[in-house]
């Protein structure tokens, strides 16, 4: 069995419109109790979940995954996960822990629909196989406020028989989508291949993190970065006119600033294939604003695989905003 540093778990928000309707992160307190969470104040009795037997031993901060999508499921926009080292492995098991009352069929608790929250998975022939929380059905091997459940690579749709490329979790129904209409899951002690993972990376912090969203017509964006925390810098991207989707994977590889703009270099996906570099920038043009001129930002995106340049496109914002902290 592999160390839990041997894979990373990194939450990611596609949301391309700027819906502001989706949420993917790590929360302290948020995740299964296990033999291994200790009370501070030592007159308190540890307590532990019998759903969650075993965790993450490195998770010190009792750390859960939180998945929410709080519009309809037909928004183009998701909350998920990048689980990252995975590139190469033969997976024979995959799961994670759901805090969900009892079982699997309870509709209390977290959300457990047909799809979500599921697996992509991507193998290295380039074919993308699907696994749902309830389709196809996994196995459930404990019970408590949480219930362990676990998939064999075997079941999924198609089956997975080659080495792995990428790995995903996906979060994109909404509270319209039964069986419990709630819209989100909180998920701990992500399995792969026997290997728990039960805590993020650390989130970016508050005095040099930068945001945005917005677009044109046609190209819509969301991304986040600290310079910080460069392992949380996150991109989503989309042009409706060319049906091109591309999400960042990872950290940023680099980081600069120019004035109110910021330019980034980071890992990437198109239409959820891995294997390109993205290079994103964004600009702050709020303080050119007049009533006669209206400015909002200006964005550009440079999308690289093995060939060379794929694609590419700059233009000027007409919905949305920049925020961008001075370093």
């Amino acid at each position: 069995m592999a160390d839990a540093s041997t894979f990373t778990v990194v939450p990611f928000e596609f949301d391309p419109d700027g819906t502001n309707l989706v949420a993917a992160r790590w929360k302290t307190g948020l995740g299964c109790p296990s033999t291994g969470v200790v009370p501070a104040a030592p007159t308190t009795t540890p307590f532990s979940d019998p759903g969650c037997p075993t965790t993450d031993s490195a998770d010190r901060g009792d750390q859960g995954l939180l998945l929410a999508k709080s519009g309809p499921s037909a928004i183009d926009a998701s909350a998920g996960a990048t689980i990252l080292g995975v590139n190469g492995i033969t997976l024979v098991e995959i799961g994670y822990d759901l805090r969900k009352p009892d079982a699997l069929s309870d509709p209390r608790g977290s959300h457990c629909g047909t799809g979500s929250p599921g697996f992509s998975v991507v193998t290295q022939d380039g074919t993308t196989h699907a696994l749902g929380c309830q389709s196809p059905p996994p196995i459930q091997t404990t019970a408590g406020s949480w219930i362990r459940l676990r998939w064999d690579p075997s079941a999924a749709r198609p089956p997975i028989t080659s080495p792995v490329k990428s790995i995903r979790i996906v979060m994109d129904e909404g509270p319209d989508a039964g069986p419990d209409n709630f819209g989100v899951a909180v998920l701990d002690n992500i399995d792969i291949n026997g290997t728990l993972v039960g805590r993020g990376p650390a989130g970016p912090g508050e005095k040099d993190a930068d945001e945005g969203h917005g677009g044109d017509q046609d190209h819509h964006f969301h991304f986040t970065n600290s310079t910080s925390r460069p392992e949380t810098s996150d991109v989503s991207f989309e042009d409706r006119s060319q049906g091109i989707d591309i999400q960042s994977i990872g950290a940023a590889r680099t980081i600069s600033f120019s004035g109110s703009c910021v330019n980034f270099v980071e890992d990437a996906m198109l239409d959820g294939d891995p294997g390109y570099v993205l290079t994103f920038g964004a600009c702050d043009l709020s303080a050119l604003s007049t009533p006669l001129l209206p400015q909002i930002g200006s964005y550009s995106i440079v999308l690289s695989g093995a060939q060379g340049v794929l694609y590419q496109k700059s233009g000027s914002m007409t919905f949305g905003s920049i925020q961008i902290h001075q370093p």
